[in-house]
């Protein structure tokens, strides 16, 4: 599957952001930093969509950069699991196949449900309000449905509720979930009819861990991570009814059309 660059997309980014292209030179460290954010950002929002090629000599040329902090920037995507380079073929988004998103989710709730075991005789009272405030922060951000403020605030909840867990190698590993759980996150609010159901349980949960309910907060916790799973399984399949994800890969002698 091939799909030209969304410069439109892309250039609003920078606007947004001033990330790559301006009148002041830069450093080539922090351009190829730049640059490796911004494709991140347009992978895991989804406007460089599964299986998409990119083509260097097309993203060098409307960025205004160099091949070379290019190279290195979608080095370091590949490096992070999010693009492939296929020698011959090209270098491609990676696919979120049904395996990946079931071996995600089981990741991500045994690794939650440890936090959550540690969390709960820990939490302070400041942990709690911090909680407390995110949610908040969910429900206004809902209401004037910023989907994009919104994940990153799911996002944090989770990190939090990790980070009173007081263990470095876990909190570790969840980071390594980080950038696939966002994947996940942008495609799954994208789900909902209305943004508020987002919030969901999270308030419920909060309120298990202020009263130290270890038995109620696993399982919520269970519940919104298993939900979560089979949204979006069930939206994988929506979009792959035959049950082949697209590989990103044209094979010699097919078009782009003809292939899934």
């Amino acid at each position: 599957m091939t799909f030209g660059l969304d410069t439109h997309t892309l250039y609003h980014t920078l606007e947004d952001e001033e990330a790559v292209s301006n009148s002041d030179p830069m450093e080539p460290r922090t351009l190829r930093e730049n640059v490796a954010d911004l494709l991140r950002r347009a992978i895991i929002e989804g406007s460089l969509p599964p299986g998409a090629e990119l083509t260097q000599a097309q993203i060098a040329e409307k960025l205004g950069i160099s091949r070379g902090p290019l190279r290195e920037a979608l080095g370091r995507l590949e490096q992070e699991g999010l693009m492939r380079s296929i020698a011959y073929k090209g270098v491609y988004v990676t696919p979120l196949t049904k395996k990946y998103l079931g071996e995600l989710s089981s990741m991500r709730a045994a690794l939650e449900a440890f936090a959550l075991s540690r969390s709960i005789p820990r939490a302070r009272a400041e942990d709690i309000d911090r909680l407390n405030h995110i949610v908040d922060e969910m429900r206004q951000t809902a209401h004037e449905r910023e989907a994009r403020c919104l994940v990153q605030l799911d996002l944090a909840f989770h990190e939090y509720l990790v980070r009173i867990a007081d263990h470095d190698l876990l909190y570790k590993m969840w980071k390594l979930l980080e950038i696939g759980v966002q994947r996940c996150l942008h495609t799954r609010h994208k789900i909902y009819e209305t943004l508020d159901e987002v919030v969901g349980t999270h308030p419920a949960l909060v309120a298990a861990i202020r009263d130290r309910d270890m038995e109620r907060a696993s399982q919520l916790l269970t519940e919104h991570i298993a939900e979560a799973g089979e949204q979006m399984c069930r939206h994988w399949a929506e979009d792959n009814p035959d049950g082949q994800e697209a590989t990103g890969v044209v094979e010699p002698g097919q078009s782009p059309a003809e292939h899934r």
